[in-house]
């Protein structure tokens, strides 16, 4: 099994504090620095706007220059999973155009990510298949349901097989309801979810490794996503090279 940890953004990475004060020196931007310190970043600004594909070119640059193995994923546009919701032809546009920039960072997964106001009623579950029968998949689809979905396991793992997507979970909250050869994880933390302010304990780090572990899977992605995501990562990272 081969685990790929990262954290869901650079925005927020402190060169200075991770790298030196003479990080500046050393490395390109912000992103390379990161990328000497981790392996995978989930790309997350593209739910709120989609960068230029010079600009996407650019940052695959940096970041394999220094780490040629590093990974991107990258999150949907919030246009087609909370603002016209697989709707309209408005989503099937924004993926496209999300796809593209996917493609241009070479990102091995799309993760589509559901709100909770988002209901596992008919209706929506007719509109989800009919977007994801329409659209191209050629890389791999992660889908992150939130909600009364998490209730309907059952539910989630039939709308995953149908369409060969990824079950992303947060490990600590629930189960991946499909077994799949890759696994996609994203850690919130816990307290108010949206809030995100929490560091996981070495305790709670350790649970998440036994997940990982768990899991029957050729590849698994582990992405924190909470306000010291990049000290949990790191942590994670080191105490992963102790126990296996």
């Amino acid at each position: 099994m081969e685990i790929k940890l990262g954290c869901c953004g650079w925005g927020f990475f402190n060169a200075k504090q991770r790298i030196g004060s003479d990080w500046k020196l050393r490395f390109k931007t912000k992103l390379q620095a990161y990328s000497t310190l981790f392996d995978l970043v989930e790309v997350n600004s593209t739910f709120y706007k989609l960068p230029k594909k010079e600009t996407a070119e650019r940052w695959l640059d940096e970041a394999t220059k220094l780490n040629p193995g590093f990974e991107f994923t990258v999150k949907c546009s919030q246009i087609v999973t909370h603002e016209d919701r697989f709707e309209t032809e408005a989503s099937i546009e924004a993926y496209a155009s999300t796809l593209e920039i996917a493609k241009a960072l070479k990102a091995s997964v799309l993760l589509l990510q559901t709100p909770a106001s988002f209901k596992p009623t008919k209706q929506n579950l007719n509109i989800l298949n009919s977007f994801l029968k329409r659209i191209r998949k050629p890389l791999q689809l992660a889908w992150e349901p939130r909600g009364d979905w998490l209730k309907r396991p059952n539910l989630i793992k039939k709308i995953c097989k149908a369409h060969k997507l990824i079950h992303c979970v947060d490990p600590l909250r629930a189960d991946p309801a499909s077994s799949t050869r890759v696994q996609y994880f994203r850690l919130h933390g816990f307290g108010k979810q949206m809030v995100y302010n929490y560091r996981f304990s070495k305790s709670e780090l350790l649970k998440i490794l036994d997940r990982v572990k768990q899991v029957k899977a050729e590849r698994v992605y582990v992405l924190f996503n909470n306000y010291y995501m990049y000290e949990n990562c790191l942590e994670f990272k080191h105490l992963i090279a102790q126990v296996l």
